[in-house]
């Protein structure tokens, strides 16, 4: 009976010590931080990124937050792997979030405090948020960043797991990378079905050893971004897969160009065949990888002091409807808008050759969005300073590949249907100017119609 009562007691001691160890926090920063009796959040992850963004959080001297903030989100990213370095990418839902956000910590593993689906709390009183090469991130104050790493010896003080059990996180799901690069779904899960790799036979593998590349993935319309591979992820050397389906990514950005990240190859699940991009056509990528083969320097009108400085002596047309796009360019970056009724016959502008051409290209291509009562009319300077001179015409929401015509016209009509579409301007055997400061590219509008039209990414190849 003695006996009994001891092992009693020994059991009861044993499972309330078990039991406090499950909501107290070890130690030991590989253990994960676990806390049951937390306050209550005080502000949604998308009310937080709001209140930043528009400058209305009170802040300390050192542009931290000065308030008692309490966020809830639950883990989306994990660098068990090793394409993931000191952060990790937090939304506000399992599923259909609203809102991503970035924290960064100066710390490894943290797969093993944080694990995917974990749902963690966040204490920002003394912590940077702000927009960082655009994405909002969270972080310590550091004089040289913008946003600093927070260090992992302090970590806990500010981030915790909580009790929740674990969650399986659900992707939102799209079709098209379109859909997927926006900025709603900056650090957030998404699956895009629909996709390949671009090159995987001349890329061969997801990285190289010790640098990050990119690999560039492609939809049917031609869209593509990179897939960035760390050389230090533990799958790097895995063969790139050839065929065609869906890819689960953490949306990113740097700057303005969106670009996305798997946990592992486990994201990856290309089974089926590949497909013709764009209908036979390949129309290109979006801002980053056009930008290797810009016409002239600021062709992808995201810099807009750059294209400016690439025009000839008469300038951009005096009328006021050849603006900046902000915003409204592929990829969400800026581009050419023209928006208006030009008066006359005008030229836009005339660029000069100030950027590398291919010693025998064969085609300019650029993307055109909207609609006008008159269409385009483009010119081609070759090496004797005369041009060649193609026409759009009527332009629907159909790719186009354009063969010189005699002389500059404005007949029809363009109505993209919201869709960017490609024009391709054939220029095989056109002996193109190259010469450094002499006229290369026109654009013309007609007169007395009215134009509401987006023009992008101005290519040569």
């Amino acid at each position: 009976m003695n006996t009994i009562s001891k092992l009693t007691i020994a059991g009861v001691l044993s499972l309330g010590l078990f039991t406090a160890q499950s909501c107290v926090q070890d130690d030991d920063y590989a253990t994960p931080p676990i806390e049951c009796n937390l306050p209550s959040p005080n502000i949604s992850l998308a009310d937080l990124v709001s209140k930043v963004t528009a400058g209305s959080i009170k802040l300390d001297a050192n542009k931290a937050i000065a308030e008692d903030l309490i966020i809830q989100a639950y883990v989306i990213s994990s660098d068990e792997t090793g394409n993931f370095y000191k952060t990790i990418s937090l939304q506000d839902k399992v599923e259909n979030p609203t809102t991503g956000i970035q924290i960064e910590i100066d710390g490894s593993n943290l797969y093993n405090s944080y694990p995917l689906g974990a749902q963690v709390q966040i204490n920002l009183k003394g912590l940077i948020v702000a927009n960082d090469r655009g994405v909002m991130k969270i972080g310590s104050v550091d004089p040289q960043y913008t946003v600093g790493r927070i260090p992992s010896a302090v970590m806990s003080t500010y981030m915790v797991k909580t009790c929740e059990a674990i969650q399986t996180i659900k992707p939102k799901v799209v079709s098209s990378l379109t859909d997927a690069l926006k900025p709603e779904n900056l650090n957030t899960l998404v699956t895009i079905e629909g996709v390949q790799f671009s090159d995987p036979d001349g890329d061969k593998t997801y990285g190289v050893s010790g640098t990050t590349v990119n690999r560039v993935i492609v939809d049917k319309k031609g869209k593509e971004t990179d897939l960035r591979n760390s050389g230090y992820a533990t799958w790097y050397a895995d063969v790139l897969p050839k065929k065609s389906g869906s890819i689960t990514v953490v949306v990113s950005r740097y700057n303005s160009t969106y670009q996305v990240f798997i946990r592992d190859t486990n994201d990856v699940k290309f089974d089926q065949p590949r497909f013709d991009v764009g209908g036979g056509q390949n129309p290109g990528g979006g801002n980053n990888s056009e930008a290797a083969n810009l016409l002239f320097k600021g062709s992808d009108f995201n810099v807009w002091a750059d294209f400016l400085s690439s025009i000839n002596s008469f300038g951009l047309v005096k009328d006021t409807y050849a603006t900046s796009g902000v915003g409204v360019g592929r990829d969400n970056t800026n581009a050419l808008l023209l928006k208006g009724t030009p008066k006359a016959n005008d030229y836009v502008f005339t660029t000069i050759v100030n950027n590398t051409i291919p010693a025998t290209p064969k085609k300019i291509t650029f993307y055109v969005k909207g609609t006008s009562g008159k269409s385009l009319s483009l010119n081609v300077y070759k090496s004797d300073k005369k041009y060649v001179v193609y026409n759009v015409g009527d332009l629907s929401n159909s790719n186009v590949s354009l063969s010189p015509i005699d002389a500059n016209q404005y007949t029809g009509k363009i109505d993209t249907k919201g869709e960017w579409v490609l024009v391709t301007l054939n220029i095989e055997g056109v002996d193109i100017q190259k010469t450094a400061g002499e006229n290369i590219f026109a654009l013309k509008v007609g007169k007395d119609e009215a134009y509401d039209l987006v023009i992008d990414n101005i290519k040569i190849d």
